[in-house]
């Protein structure tokens, strides 16, 4: 495994990590048993907390603490939110630092609500004299310029950000801006949320001037096919692999959501949550990865599967009450067939609410603790 220097960090990270985001939906001691071979195979970048993923890597973690690097994030834009978050994570990882710790940023407002006087990046520059934090970071996955911006203030070390074979707009945006500040860079759906096959996307990611990768992984496979596409003696893509890439960036365009910070729902009749339905809902992507037949007999964790009818539900719901005024579409600057795309999903819902009613599990799992 490749590592590389996290920017003025000086962290020394594996090029490939593990993100936190589909582990969580897992039974704890599945998503520990997927960790450990994660730190077996040299992997040493962690990004969290999502639901139990804290308590499933704790475990792993203890077993060398100054190897790994764990990152985890808040939303909350004020300084004692931040405070307490971060001494939640300490406790639920049983750690007494954090290397990494992001606030989330998406647009600019968030941006601004994090760096105003008492906003969260008080309460993180507090937390690095404290010892409890050791370096600064954001997240964002929709307005890339927020990040940058951020970057520019001189206070953050690190960011984690979307880039892949058909998302590219951080090579122009954020990452000129990062390389200036010497500034680590994650890389957060390096493989577009499964669309992409790691076999392409991941080589591909490689060779841009990016320091780590933090694919989220469900299962062992997916993680032993992540390591087996960055196992290799050269990242020169061979003329077969790039005309692969292309294929897939062509294949991938008007089929993959980039999470715009919600344009097309701020003109939809119905107010859908878009960008939500087609790209960032957890259980739909496990879904869409798994099928149905193989969902069904995933180690999923008991709050999972209890909630799984009433998330599908809803999300039926909103696919329904499109009005297809094409507004959306209209709005989309990547030309989605929105739609379309809807309307396709409504027979996987309906498959899995059946089948999900079928095996009681709202009922035999209605009081399965969550950690949410």
């Amino acid at each position: 495994m490749e590592y590389r220097r996290l920017g003025r960090t000086e962290l020394q990270v594996s090029l490939l990590g593990v993100g936190g985001g589909y582990i969580s939906l897992l039974e704890i001691e599945e998503g520990t048993r997927i960790y450990q071979r994660a730190f077996d195979l040299g992997l040493n970048y962690f990004d969290g907390r999502y639901g139990s993923s804290s308590t499933m890597l704790r475990p792993v973690i203890k077993q060398d603490r100054a190897r790994c690097v764990v990152a985890t994030k808040t939303q909350d834009a004020t300084r004692d939110g931040a405070l307490r978050r971060i001494d939640e994570d300490l406790a639920e990882l049983d750690t007494d630092y954090l290397d990494i710790f992001y606030l989330r940023t998406y647009n600019h407002d968030m941006r601004k609500a994090h760096f105003k006087p008492g906003g969260s990046i008080e309460g993180l520059l507090q937390a690095r004299e404290e010892g409890k934090i050791h370096f600064l970071g954001l997240a964002g996955h929709s307005d890339l310029t927020a990040l940058a911006q951020g970057v520019e203030t001189g206070l953050i070390d690190v960011v984690i950000f979307p880039l892949n074979i058909v998302r590219r707009e951080a090579l122009q945006q954020l990452v000129p801006v990062c390389q200036r500040h010497d500034v680590g860079m994650v890389v957060m759906k390096p493989v577009d949320a499964g669309l992409a096959p790691a076999e392409v996307a991941l080589p591909w990611l490689a060779n841009q001037p990016i320091h780590t990768m933090a694919p989220g992984i469900s299962t062992m496979e997916h993680l032993e096919i992540n390591y087996r596409a960055l196992n290799r003696d050269s990242w020169t893509l061979t003329p077969q692999e790039e005309a692969e890439v292309e294929h897939w960036r062509q294949r991938l365009e008007h089929r993959s959501c980039r999470i715009c910070d919600r344009l097309c729902q701020s003109v939809c009749e119905s107010k859908i949550a878009i960008d939500h339905l087609l790209y960032h809902d957890v259980f739909y992507n496990e879904l869409k990865t798994l099928g149905l037949a193989r969902l069904l007999e995933f180690p999923l964790a008991g709050w999972v599967k209890g909630r799984m009818e009433r998330a599908f539900s809803r999300r039926l719901e909103l696919l329904r009450s499109c009005t297809h005024c094409g507004k959306c579409e209209q709005a989309c600057p990547y030309g989605l067939p929105i739609m379309q795309l809807m309307d396709n999903m409504v027979d996987e819902h309906l498959a899995l609410l059946e089948a999900v009613r079928e095996r009681g599990w709202t009922q035999r799992y209605a009081d399965a603790p969550s950690p949410y």
